[in-house]
Parts: C-alpha cells; structure tokens; sequence
C-alpha cells in the first residue's frame, strides 16, 4: 500500500487557510484605494499563487508513470512546471507589495494600518535576497532527480549533489520534514540528500524502486 507522507489534515488546513486569504485580500483590493488597494491586490495574487502551489505539491495525485530516459540510459524526474510557475509569480507579487509598503511608509506612513506587520515583512523580504541572488545567477534550483548508469544527481532549490551510482544503495522513506525520500548510501557513514515527496508528481516507491534499479 503507498505510504502517504503529506496528511490530509494538512493538505486541508493549509488549502483552506489559503482561500481564506485569498478571499480576505480580494475584498480589502475592493475596499481599500490608492497605493494600499494596489497592495491589497498583490497580496491577493500572492495568495491565489501559493492556493495554486500547495494545491499542485500537496493535492495533486501521485500515480506511477514511465520516466523520460535520456540517451545515455539516465532516468530523469522533474518537479511539475505548474508548482514552479506559481511558486515563482507568489514571491515576484509578495516583493511588488513589500516594494509599495517601503514606498508608502516613506511617503505617507499614516496609511500604514499595521506597521509591526509591514515591518516584519520587510524584514523576512530582506532574509529573502540570498535566495533572489540565486536565482538571478542560476543556482536556485528547480527540483531535478537524474539517475543514471555512472552518477546520481539530485537538485533542488539550494541543493545540488551528486553520488556515485555504485554508493546508492537505494531509497528510504523520510516521514520527516522535509517528508519524503532519503537516497540510502553505502557504508552510512553519511547521509543522503532527501527528495521531497511535495516537489514530484509520482509516489515515494516509485522513487525508492528507480534509486535501486540496476
């Protein structure tokens, strides 16, 4: 029977917190005007994104399918286009709306209504810039597994290894977060990077049984 790694009770809670939000910043984008009802309606935008990615990485079900296989014999995985896509338009609108409360806060900071929240989202977008340099420059990644004759490469966000085929013993199940797949090393004198069940479209065992295929 698959395991299943994300709980439903999960999956709920955060769809349906997501829509609560949705329909929250849609209605203040009605009610507010000026500089704050553009914002409103970026935040909109940023919550519909994120109801999209969670829905894709969380709800989406997970079948067993035949993987694209290169030339060389390399099987290839890749994290689905629309949880990329939509996680990308989520941090582009949460950076055009942190860019218009900057500005409002410079300009007029009485329409401001809650200037502790504002600025701890300044704050965590300040966090964000590492991960903006990375993507600009191309080392943030999108998810990637290549399993090949030689090697093992896994890429994903900021990770980007790869093992000797004849060190992958295979795959384990990594009920922890990140929940998903550890590649199994020979020798376990170190650990694996882990492939997150949320970042594919097919179910931990077929990733476990293409790490053990010979």
């Amino acid at each position: 029977m698959p395991v299943r790694l994300i709980p439903r009770w999960y999956t709920a809670v955060c769809l349906t917190l997501l829509s609560v939000a949705l329909v929250v910043f849609l209605v203040a984008g009605l009610v507010a005007t000026g500089p704050m009802g553009v914002a409103s309606w970026g935040l909109a935008v940023f919550a519909g994104a994120l109801l999209v990615a969670a829905f894709s990485a969380l709800a989406r079900p997970r079948r067993p399918r035949e993987l694209p296989t290169l030339p060389d014999g390399t099987r290839v995985l890749v994290g689905p286009r629309l949880t990329v896509v939509s996680l990308l338009v989520a941090w582009a609108a949460a950076s055009a709306v942190i860019g218009i409360w900057v500005v409002v806060a410079v300009t007029d900071f009485r329409e401001i209504e809650a200037p502790g929240a504002t600025l701890l989202a300044v704050i965590g977008a300040i966090g964000m810039l590492p991960d903006l340099v990375r993507l600009l420059t191309g080392r943030l990644h999108r998810w990637r597994l290549e399993i090949g004759p030689e090697t093992v490469r896994y890429r994903g966000y900021r990770t980007d290894v790869t093992y000797r085929r004849r060190d992958v013993r295979g795959g384990l199940v990594h009920p922890r977060h990140p929940a998903g797949v550890e590649i199994d090393l020979r020798g376990g004198a170190t650990k694996g990077a882990v492939v997150p069940a949320t970042a594919f479209d097919v179910p931990a065992e077929q990733i476990i049984e293409e790490l053990r295929r010979r």
